[in-house]
């Protein structure tokens, strides 16, 4: 029961304070793509924090630790007998911890089947209504708003509209479309997808409530970053704020649906892009250790 209580609290403390303290943490703008680590290890951990409970409840009638009760465990369902000594807190422990892989699992099923949905019905409509080859290979959206956005999926797009061609110098628009194939590149879709549905369902919890936006908020900055080794950073600062300024525009799909340029934390990323000290190896370093302990907490705690 020790390990329940302690593996309970972890949890508790990772949903609540932790993600609290990251959400209004600024190390994490020097260092993104390892924050958005950081937030996927704090989601992961505590799931397996809150499963390895309810099993540490259901194992402990066994009185052989958590990793003999759960082979105990194992050998009672194999062997047709799983209720076999089954008293009510163990009951308890095992249907939560079923319970609550029952519902992750099916949250990230329904999360990929509406996602992916969503995805190639638009997919359908930019053939119907846009310009295959435009400039850079990307796929021009006749209108005059100024939008461009990243469709992930197994073949990216990169929309653009005619607006924001119309609008920007070249340099800013090459700028932009590296922008946008970043998130094609390092798959920044994939990441985002768990995140989409989880608001919805737990969103009285702080990390659900959290976690989606920072972590979109993040990969716009990773994106800034690809873009960034290959064209100067002004040229896309000055590309953002035109395309964040009132004007013609046009309502581009957005979180694990798609990725627009100029639509999240603008006034933010435009400070980071023009900083010297934009980006830091030391905090890298850090936040990678910092996610493979959060990572390492409940196994470390079972075993202690």
């Amino acid at each position: 029961m020790i390990i329940a209580v302690a593996l309970s609290a972890l949890c508790v403390i990772l949903l609540g304070p932790v993600s609290l303290w990251l959400s209004r943490s600024d190390w994490v703008t020097r260092s993104p793509r390892a924050a958005v680590g950081l937030w996927q290890a704090i989601g992961v951990s505590a799931a397996l924090a809150a499963i390895g409970a309810g099993l540490s409840v259901a194992v402990a009638r066994f009185d052989a630790g958590f990793f003999g009760g759960l082979g105990h465990l194992f050998h009672g369902l194999v062997g047709g007998r799983p209720l076999e000594g089954l008293g009510l807190p163990d009951a308890l422990g095992l249907t939560l911890a079923a319970d609550l892989g029952v519902v992750l699992g099916a949250v990230m099923v329904a999360t990929m089947v509406r996602t992916v949905t969503a995805r190639s019905r638009h997919r359908r409509l930019l053939a119907l209504l846009a310009a295959p080859e435009g400039v850079h290979g990307t796929v021009v959206l006749d209108h005059p708003g100024t939008v461009a956005y990243c469709l992930p999926g197994i073949r990216p797009r990169i929309v653009v509209s005619a607006g924001a061609i119309a609008m920007l110098a070249p340099d800013e628009l090459a700028a932009v479309i590296d922008h946008e194939r970043g998130h094609a590149h390092e798959r920044h879709g994939l990441v985002m997808l768990p995140m989409t549905g989880l608001s919805d369902l737990f969103g009285w919890i702080p990390y659900a409530r959290l976690a989606p936006s920072n972590i979109a908020s993040l990969l716009e900055m990773a994106a800034d970053d690809y873009s960034a080794r290959h064209h100067s950073p002004a040229a896309l600062a000055s590309a953002l704020i035109q395309m964040a300024s009132p004007g013609p525009t046009t309502a581009a799909p957005c979180c694990g649906f798609a990725f627009a340029a100029g639509t999240s934390g603008v006034p933010t990323r435009v400070t980071r892009l023009l900083s010297a000290t934009r980006t830091s190896r030391r905090t890298a370093i850090l936040a990678g250790a910092g996610a493979l302990g959060v990572l390492a907490l409940p196994v470390l705690t079972i075993l202690a």
